[in-house]
C-alpha cells in the first residue's frame, strides 16, 4: 500500500518547544498500513521544504492561506480525575459503581480529546476503571487520547480524599509501600499520593500535613525503584519542601510557596502542575451547588496561589498544565485546559509561548511521553491541533479550535476546506460534551 500524505501550506507554526512561531508553514505527515505507521514527515518553513519527500505515496494538499491558521502540539493535561463528582461531600458516596464507571470514565476520556487534550494524566481514578480505558484505547479497540494513568490514590486514614470512592486508605510506612506495590502490579504509569489537606475538604485545612516523613520516604523509594515517577496532591510550602527533600517528582496545586522551595525544585527538576483553576472557579463551583466553606476556602487560597507561581517561574520551576476539573467542563466561555494556560499569561506573567509550552512540551516530558508526542517534530506521532488566531501573541486564541488529530488521524474538523467532522464514540446524535455538568 502506498502511503497518503497530507501535506498543509500557509499555515504558522507553533512547534511547542518554545520557538517563535514559523509565518509560512509547511507540515507533512503521513498515514500507513496501521494507525502505529504514521508519522509526521515535515514540520516547518516553506523555504526548506523539498516536494520529493512525498514522491513515494499519494498526496492530499490544504492550503489555508484564506485565514490565519495556527497549528500547535495536541494539548497535554497533567492533573485530571476522570471520575470527578461535584459537588464535594463531606462524607463516603458512590454514586457510579465499579463497572459503570468505566463507562463514565471512558466518555469524559472522549470528551477530552474533541477538547484538543490528546494527552491526559489522571492522577486519581477510582478502581481500576481508568486504567481499563487505557488500555482499550492503546490497543485500537475504541479511540480516545492518550492516557497516562496514577490508578487509584493512597491517602492516610481520615485523610485528604479519604471520602472519594476507592482510594486506597492507609496508616504506616509498611501499609503505605503494600498499597503502592497493588497499584504496580495492576500496571499503573506512575503513583499518586495524598500528602496534605486541599480546599475540597471540610475537616481539614491546607495547611495541615496529613502523611509521615516515613510513609512519604517509603513511596518514593519503591516507586523509584520501579521506574515510576510519584506525585502528590501538596497545598503548603512546608510539605511541599519536605517532599522535595526526599525526591518527589510532581508537586500538584502548591497554594503556598516560599522562594527558597522553589529554587530548589529547579535545582531537583522537580515538576510542577499548580492546578491555578480550582482556585479561580467561583462560579463554576456554584452552579454545581458546593458548600459555603468549599467556596471561601477557594476564594481565600487564591490570590496566594497566584504569587506561588509566579515564584515559581521565576526560580526556573517546570511547570504544566493540568486542571483538577475535566477537560470538557465549560469554564469561563472555555474548557478549563485553555482558561489554565490563559491563567499562566494574564495573572502569573508568562509569555503565550511559555504557557503553551507549559501545556504541551512539559506536559510530555512529565508523563514520560516526549518521545513520541508534546512537540511536533518529524518522526511524532502527529498528535495536533489548528486554531484560528495567533494564540502564541493572543492566548485567548486557543479558544478557536478548528481541528484536533491524534496521531495524524482526524478526529475534529471545522476547518471549511475539510468535510466537517467530529470523532464520536456514542451513537450518532448524542453529544459529547458538558464534563461533570451532564449527569448520568
Amino acid at each position: 500500500m502506498r502511503k497518503k500524505y497530507t501535506v498543509i501550506r500557509h499555515a504558522r507554526l507553533v512547534d511547542g518547544t518554545g520557538a517563535p512561531a514559523i509565518e509560512d508553514a509547511v507540515f507533512v505527515f503521513f498515514n500507513g498500513d496501521a494507525v502505529s505507521d504514521d508519522r509526521l514527515v515535515y514540520c516547518g518553513d516553506a523555504a526548506g521544504y523539498d516536494p520529493s519527500i512525498t514522491a513515494d505515496g499519494e498526496v492530499f494538499a490544504l492550503d489555508l492561506a484564506d485565514s490565519t491558521y495556527t497549528i500547535l502540539p495536541g494539548l497535554v493535561n497533567t492533573h485530571v480525575h476522570l471520575s470527578l463528582e461535584l459537588p464535594y461531600l463531606p462524607y463516603y458516596v458512590d454514586k457510579f459503581g465499579d463497572a459503570y464507571r468505566a463507562m463514565v470514565t471512558y466518555r469524559r476520556a472522549c470528551e477530552a480529546l474533541l477538547c484538543g487534550v490528546t494527552t491526559l494524566r489522571g492522577v486519581g481514578n477510582a478502581d481500576t476503571s481508568e486504567i481499563a480505558v487505557r488500555n482499550a484505547i492503546y490497543k485500537g479497540m475504541f479511540g480516545g487520547p492518550r492516557i497516562i494513568t496514577c490508578g487509584s490514590a493512597l491517602c492516610p486514614h481520615a485523610g485528604h480524599g479519604h471520602n472519594t470512592p476507592r482510594n486506597v486508605e492507609c496508616s504506616g510506612a509498611d501499609e503505605f509501600v503494600r498499597a503502592l506495590r497493588g497499584q504496580l502490579a495492576q500496571g499503573v504509569d506512575q503513583i499518586k499520593l495524598m500528602y496534605t489537606g486541599g480546599l475540597e475538604g471540610a475537616y481539614e485545612g491546607t495547611m495541615d500535613i496529613q502523611m509521615t516523613e516515613a510513609e512519604v520516604r517509603a513511596c518514593i523509594e519503591v516507586a523509584h525503584n520501579n521506574s515510576k515517577r510519584i506525585a502528590a496532591h501538596l497545598s503548603n510550602d512546608k510539605a511541599i519542601a519536605q517532599a522535595v527533600r526526599l525526591g518527589l517528582d510532581s508537586v500538584e496545586h502548591a497554594y503556598t510557596l516560599s522562594d527558597e522551595t522553589c529554587r530548589m525544585m529547579a535545582e531537583k527538576g522537580t515538576f510542577l502542575t499548580p492546578t491555578l483553576v480550582v482556585s479561580h472557579c467561583n462560579d463554576y463551583l456554584k452552579k454545581h451547588g458546593s458548600a459555603e466553606w468549599h467556596l471561601r476556602k477557594q476564594a481565600a487560597a487564591a490570590q496566594e496561589h497566584i504569587r506561588s507561581c509566579r515564584r515559581a517561574v521565576q526560580a526556573g520551576v517546570t511547570i504544566c498544565t493540568g486542571t483538577d476539573l475535566l477537560p470538557s467542563d465549560p469554564i469561563d466561555g472555555t474548557t478549563p485546559t485553555v482558561r489554565e494556560t490563559e491563567l499562566l499569561v494574564e495573572d502569573v506573567g508568562m509569555t503565550p509561548l511559555q504557557a503553551i509550552r507549559c501545556a504541551t512540551r512539559n506536559g510530555a516530558e512529565l508523563c514520560g511521553v516526549l518521545a513520541e508526542t508534546g512537540t511536533l517534530e518529524p518522526g511524532k506521532l502527529g498528535d495536533f491541533l489548528i486554531v484560528e488566531g495567533r494564540p502564541d501573541e493572543n492566548i485567548r486564541d486557543l479558544r478557536n479550535l478548528r481541528l484536533v488529530s491524534k496521531g495524524c488521524r482526524l478526529v475534529k474538523s471545522d476547518l471549511p476546506a475539510i468535510p466537517k467532522q467530529n470523532f464520536n464514540p456514542m451513537m450518532a446524535g448524542v453529544p459529547c460534551d458538558g464534563g461533570t455538568f451532564r449527569i448520568w
